[in-house]
């Protein structure tokens, strides 16, 4: 009664929340919507690298004083070409710090400004504060400064502008919904110019990467669009020298931080001891009056050269100043006496000195967890940590089929047991069919950018063998108890087959939904499932509910006889798995933003209606496709092999009967007949005897042979009596015996009086060879059952999972344009997105079954097909892909169990850093050595490059 409870109360909530969401929107000009998205995108662009500045601890006191000055005169284009004046005394000086970046970008009248410097220079920093100040000065309409990792961008397939859209919807998935103009809203704010690009590290772009995305940056941005570049110093020239400048752009170069400058900041920065006499001191006292005093020194200069970029400072800092470990290892140290040693060594220590604190992670666990993050970033080739492309990492088939095999183990596990249980081998082998067949079809059509006419080749690759299979071992005959093409076929060939061809169609409704290899995060529609307080014991009803329906109709139709107690335990046991896998991720929430808001634009119905028609379009056609080719393969096979066939099933003589019908007679006397019209029939010898009831449970009279006895009549009657009470009539004769169907009587026969009625207990004395040859098909009849069949299961299956496909492209559809996602926030926005979805699919599905009942068998068959879709496409969304990836990372411990948890308190220490709905390396520097190989051991080794960028 509880689940029941549940299930009506999610419905209720459900019904509620469809007619709170497709209300009339509130309708804006296309102006007015571009204009309202930016001022949404500015507000949660500022909050998300505020947070970050204070994270990063850059306030604290104050962040180092970096300074630049204007670069070498042949790296910056012509002097028209920036707009700057005849002569050189009305030049305003590019020279400034830190705080005066902005002011210093509004001396450039061309509004392009690229910025060099050594690794670990400050570049980041820099191009962060610009951002901040920017928004900070923002008015209405004005562009919103948007930071971009030049790394993830591939410029030799990637134009600018497609890019720039991509890493905005990367960040903030609520900008993907259609803009005024039916394009990406992303890219239209991109394409108006109410974006200003600050693209942060050229030099980690490929070489020849550099060059082309210098031209792409040439060619596709206007006259007068703005942008914000960095990079390190000699790679720019590298780019300048192969290729050309940055069209109106002026370039200045960041300069190496004064010692002092340096040194004042750690002394500002450690925390105090007792010095002589009570006086203020700290432990860098020592270390930096010894390098001012030895200036010759091997180690101090090498310290003095380290502390000239203020990534090695803020190192510097963690390491030394927020603890009790002594600075003056640094001059102990003989092997620290090389700037690339020194910097590996403050690289090395900096996460373990993090995490001294965490009562859940001590530094050496952290170190090992965040290298294997590294190592699968720098494999990949990316800056960004995405949870939802963490599978990537995955070995091998896993990283495609990793949550179908899970599935399938879990399915395979209890099907072993049924069989263990004394039930029979079907069970397990049907199941592994079915894994096979939906592994081996989803590998196929899962692939990204496939379009529909490729994913139906690919579709018919995997299904014409098994098609074939089907038409060339199925029997010749009709089964009137379950009339499909494989009914009677060879029982292990049709349980692999059948088996194999189920898991294909499920394959394929995967592929008409649009569940693809590589998910991105989806959003909520619903703002209130979003915001309510107790959202999260819904989603844990949803998800009990959701798992222990399927557990129980599984466990009913493979035990049999079942117990309610049986029935029972197993609802419990799945209802607490499905709740327990909805528990939460993490204890550390991270702020994400203001409440959301509705969207702005047409209605959520109109959307709605737009998604299902497009989804049952695309079903109907491809079902309809997949349908007919599985038809003409079945049925074609089957009719060529019925066409080579003898006439009769032994040779003997042909004779001709007086309906012009043939006839040939067995050695026992028996008759195998066919008349004029193809009907096949047979005679025995001898006299069947038996009676005639008058009404069998209302389907008219029906025939009852003497073998089956009184105590048997397949009528219900007593003895002498039918069912409605009726006199039963004694017949002894020789009758012909033909096949019916299960509505009329699976065998009938002719009455003496010319009557045709049912004999349903004669098919017990009928052999093989007589029962073969009762319900042969013609090739005329195969051909049509299959096509039948097919195209009704084709249409079938393509509508239902149209419809769903409707229902998953409007779910995945972001509607939320004001919402800063954290990682967390992202993963429980699509965790309830993928529940929702896979409820509301199966919903779908079982609703059309009732429905398709009264149409061709095929079509209900179909329908069949789609039920477990809902939690396949729950099980492949990126929720259900991390759930996955975690159980496998986490059980070999090169992960954490509680893995966003640990992600977040990195981002809380400083380690990782958020942008939009991923994180990254504090900087690039630190990723690529904790992806080195000679990091393992926490010594020296090659290291990266280069915080502050």
């Amino acid at each position: 009664m509880g689940p029941l409870l549940s299930v009506l109360g999610f419905l209720v909530s459900l019904a509620g929340l469809l007619h709170t969401t497709v209300r009339p929107a509130v309708v804006l000009s296309p102006a007015e919507r571009l204009d309202r998205a930016a001022d949404a995108l500015a507000d949660a662009v500022r909050a998300q690298w505020q947070a970050e500045w204070r994270l990063r601890r850059l306030q604290d006191p104050e962040p180092l004083a970096v300074r630049w000055s204007s670069a070498q005169p042949w790296l910056s284009d012509l002097d028209e070409a920036v707009g700057w004046p005849a002569r050189d005394a009305e030049r305003p000086d590019l020279s400034g710090r830190l705080s005066e970046i902005t002011q210093v970008f509004g001396y450039v009248p061309s509004r392009r400004l690229a910025v060099l410097g050594q690794p670990g220079s400050g570049k980041t920093v820099l191009a962060v504060r610009f951002t901040l100040d920017l928004l900070e000065r923002r008015s209405a309409g004005d562009p919103v400064p948007f930071l971009f990792q030049a790394a993830s961008w591939q410029p030799d397939q990637q134009d600018l502008r497609q890019w720039l859209a991509d890493r905005i919807v990367a960040g903030h998935p609520g900008l993907a919904i259609d803009g005024p103009s039916g394009d990406m809203l992303a890219k239209e704010l991109v394409a108006t110019g109410r974006i200003l690009p600050v693209v942060d590290g050229l030099d980690e772009l490929g070489g020849p990467s550099r060059t082309r995305a210098i031209w792409r940056l040439n060619t596709e941005l206007d006259a007068g669009d703005p942008l914000f570049l960095t990079c390190r110093s000699g790679v720019y020239s590298d780019v300048v020298e192969a290729g050309d400048v940055l069209t109106s752009a002026a370039v200045v170069e960041l300069q190496p931080l004064g010692f002092e400058e340096a040194a004042g900041y750690l002394t500002r920065t450690a925390r105090p001891v007792r010095g002589p006499g009570g006086a203020r001191a700290t432990a860098w006292d020592p270390v930096l009056e010894h390098v001012r005093r030895h200036p010759d020194d091997a180690v101090a200069r090498c310290l003095r050269q380290v502390l000239e970029l203020p990534l090695m400072v803020a190192m510097a800092r963690a390491v030394y100043g927020d603890t009790s470990v002594d600075p003056a290892e640094l001059l102990r140290r003989r092997e620290l006496a090389e700037p690339g040693a020194m910097e590996k060594h403050l690289l090395d220590a900096f996460v373990p000195a993090s995490f001294r604190t965490s009562a859940r992670w001590d530094g050496a666990d952290a170190m090992r967890r965040l290298r294997f993050l590294a190592r699968h970033l720098e494999r990949r080739g990316t800056r960004d940590l995405a949870w939802w492309e963490l599978h990537l990492a995955l070995p091998g088939p896993l990283r495609l089929l990793g949550p179908l095999l899970l599935l399938g183990a879990v399915g395979e596990i209890l099907c072993l047991t049924v069989w263990l249980a004394g039930q029979g081998a079907a069970a397990p082998v049907v199941a592994a069919a079915i894994l096979t067949g939906l592994c081996a079809g989803y590998a196929v059509l899962a692939r990204e950018g496939a379009g529909l006419r490729r994913t139906l080749l690919l579709s018919l690759a995997c299904l014409i063998p098994l098609a074939a299979t089907v038409g060339a071992a199925r029997p010749l005959s009709r089964d009137p108890y379950f009339d499909v093409p494989f009914a009677g076929m060879q029982e292990l060939l049709g349980w692999l087959t059948v088996g194999a061809l189920y898991g294909v169609a499920v394959a394929a409704g995967l592929g008409v939904i649009g569940v693809t290899a590589a998910p991105a995060p989806a959003t909520m529609p619903f703002p209130v499932l979003r915001t309510w307080r107790h959202r999260r014991w819904l989603w844990k009803t949803v998800a009990a509910v959701f798992v222990a329906l399927p557990a129980v109709l599984l466990t009913d139709l493979l035990v049999y006889p079942v117990s309610r107690t049986t029935l029972l335990t197993v609802a419990a046991v799945a209802a607490a798995l499905g709740a327990f896998a909805v528990r939460g991720e993490g204890a550390t929430a991270v702020a994400t933003g203001d409440p959301p808001r509705r969207r702005y634009g047409p209605g959520q119905a109109g959307r709605l209606g737009r998604a299902v028609v497009r989804g049952l379009g695309v079903g109907l056609a491809a079902g309809a496709v997949l349908g007919l080719v599985f038809a003409l393969v079945v049925g074609g096979t089957a009719a060529g092999r019925a066409a080579m066939r003898d006439d009769f099933p032994f040779g003997a003589t042909v004779h001709g009967s007086a309906d012009a019908g043939r006839y040939v007679v067995a050695d026992d006397g028996t008759r195998f007949g066919v008349r004029p019209d193809g009907r096949t029939y047979i005679r025995r010898a001898g006299p069947l005897r038996g009676a005639v009831v008058p009404d069998c449970y209302g389907q008219g009279p029906a025939f009852v042979p003497r073998s089956t006895g009184p105590e048997a009549d397949p009528c219900g009657g007593g003895e002498g009596h039918g069912q409605d009470g009726g006199k039963r009539a004694s017949v002894t004769a020789v009758m012909d015996v033909t096949a019916g169907t299960l509505e009329t009587g699976v065998v009938r026969v002719r009455l003496p009086d010319g009557r045709v009625v049912a004999a349903d207990g004669l098919a017990h004395d009928l052999d093989d060879t007589q029962w073969q040859w009762l319900t042969r098909q013609s090739p005329g009849q195969l051909m049509g059952s299959a096509l039948s069949f097919g195209l009704a299961g084709g249409l079938g299956l393509g509508f239902v999972a149209g419809f769903a496909a409707g229902l998953h492209r409007w779910l995945g559809a972001p509607v939320d344009t004001s919402r800063t996602p954290s990682p967390l926030a992202s993963l429980r926005t699509d965790r309830d997105t993928g529940l929702v979805r896979g409820f509301l699919i199966t919903l779908v599905a079982w609703l059309c079954a009732l429905f398709v009942a009264v149409l061709p068998l095929g079509a209900a068959v179909a329908t069949v097909v789609v039920i477990p879709t809902g939690l396949v496409t729950v099980a492949l969304s990126a929720w259900g892909r991390l759930l996955t990836a975690r159980l496998w990372f986490c059980s070999t411990g090169r992960l954490p169990w509680r893995l966003m948890a640990f992600l977040a308190e990195a981002h809380e220490r400083g380690v990782l850093r958020q942008a939009g709905a991923v994180y990254q390396f504090r900087h690039a520097r630190l990723q690529e050595r904790l992806a080195s190989t000679d990091a393992d051991a926490g010594g020296d080794g090659d290291g990266g490059d280069g915080e502050g960028r």
